[in-house]
């Protein structure tokens, strides 16, 4: 169990520095991949956010300022969807 905790914290380590930064392809593939690991990967919808709080929260920008996290709910979503199908 303890094994699997230090992996996650890797991951999540890897994920929110790969947010901070702006590498956005990695943190996709390390998100799709925690999500589809671990049941409940919410840290994609939180690194879906800071992501927007860090690039794309600029005044004017209206709905592509919150894409970040558009992205990663529908994200999580379908993932979820998926391994409820496949498993």
């Amino acid at each position: 169990m303890q094994k699997n905790s230090i992996i996650r914290l890797v991951v999540n380590i890897l994920l929110f520095v790969s947010v901070l930064n702006g590498w956005w392809p990695i943190a996709f593939i390390v998100g799709v991949g925690g999500a589809w690991y671990w049941p409940h990967f919410i840290e994609i919808i939180v690194a879906g956010v800071a992501y927007d709080a860090l690039f794309g929260m600029i005044s004017g920008t209206s709905i592509h300022g919150w894409i970040g996290t558009i992205v990663s709910i529908v994200l999580y979503t379908v993932i979820l969807l998926i391994k409820k199908i496949v498993r």
